[in-house]
């Protein structure tokens, strides 16, 4: 009953390591639960937001602020069209009954990588325009007053704390794209996937 190659067999290295299928269910339920709230805060502030610079765009317009109110026009659009995008590319995936727990967790790690790297195109870039023109539209107003310089001069620590906010936010995703592109990488590791 010893003979080869039962010896050879039973000498060989006997650590492997055996994941429960529950963790990973568990993981991507965890996972898509924070991406559903995340989203519903985006919502949320993007519906506080749309509010907001929707009535000063009106009460601009109403007295005769009317480059303002185009701002604010364009601010109303970048936001609708963020909010857009944010459904069309970081909202969950459905469940698919063919995949596997991991392959689906890994399609979902790898939707949300890259649409955290993305931030910049998607969720910056409509702002950008209605921010451009505010300023833009309230630095001419000034000017009218005080003078180009001046009022150039007035608009440098605003326009910075309002691009270096938008640059923190970009920051902010990159370094979470990061962490999503390790968490790819680890879950590959242990199904055997090679990298893309």
């Amino acid at each position: 009953m010893t003979s080869p190659p039962l010896p050879f067999w039973q000498t060989l290295d006997t650590d492997a390591v055996f994941n429960d299928p529950r963790d990973c269910a568990r993981q991507a339920t965890r996972f898509e639960r924070q991406i559903r709230r995340r989203n519903i805060i985006e919502y949320a502030v993007g519906a506080v937001m749309l509010l907001a610079f929707g009535s000063f765009g009106i009460a601009a317009g109403a007295y005769g602020e009317w480059t303002i109110a185009g701002a604010m026009a364009l601010t109303v659009a970048g936001i609708a069209v963020l909010l857009w995008n944010l459904k069309q590319r970081a909202s969950n995936l459905e469940r698919r009954p063919e995949d596997p727990c991991a392959a689906h967790l890994r399609r979902q790690y790898a939707r949300q990588h890259e649409a955290l790297r993305a931030v910049p195109l998607w969720y910056i870039g409509p702002l950008v325009p209605g921010i451009v023109a505010f300023y833009a539209a309230v630095t001419a107003r000034l000017a009218e007053a005080v003078g180009w310089a001046r009022a150039l001069e007035g608009l440098i620590w605003p326009a910075s704390v309002t691009f270096g906010l938008l640059g923190i936010v970009a920051l902010a995703n990159w370094i979470a794209a990061r962490a999503l592109s390790r968490k790819i990488a680890q879950l590959d590791a242990l199904t055997g996937k090679p990298r893309d």
